[in-house]
């Protein structure tokens, strides 16, 4: 189950159940979709995720990658000990900015442009 909406500038993406091979495609293309729009400081709320695809996270990352070269991010949120495992058994937790809370995710990227008084 996917579900968009927007903070400020920031596209959350929450997602709930199990995160297979399908759905991980599923919300690529939502951040390519994104992407499209210039949107691209993208969280996805993790909070209601029982299970991911471990081999599914490579996707995350190039989109991820994708996002950083244009000065966007995607940060993850909610996170429960068991997904947080997932993520370090593939040696992909060194990738991501990972949070506690949604509302932490959405905070930390006012802090990314601290000082740079070119972004509102």
């Amino acid at each position: 189950m996917l579900q968009r909406k927007v903070i400020q500038d920031i596209s959350v993406i929450d997602i709930s159940g199990d995160i297979d091979f399908r759905e991980m495609i599923r919300i690529k293309d939502v951040i390519g979709s994104l992407i499209e729009k210039d949107q691209t400081k993208v969280v996805l709320n993790l909070k209601a995720v029982d299970h991911i695809n471990y081999l599914s996270i490579g996707l995350l990352v190039e989109r991820l990658r994708l996002l950083r070269n244009l000065n966007g991010d995607l940060k993850l949120a909610g996170m429960s000990p068991f997904l947080r495992d997932i993520f370090k058994v593939v040696g992909m937790d060194q990738f991501f900015e990972e949070y506690t809370s949604l509302e932490e995710a959405i905070e930390s990227f006012d802090e990314d442009w601290e000082g740079d008084g070119t972004y509102h």
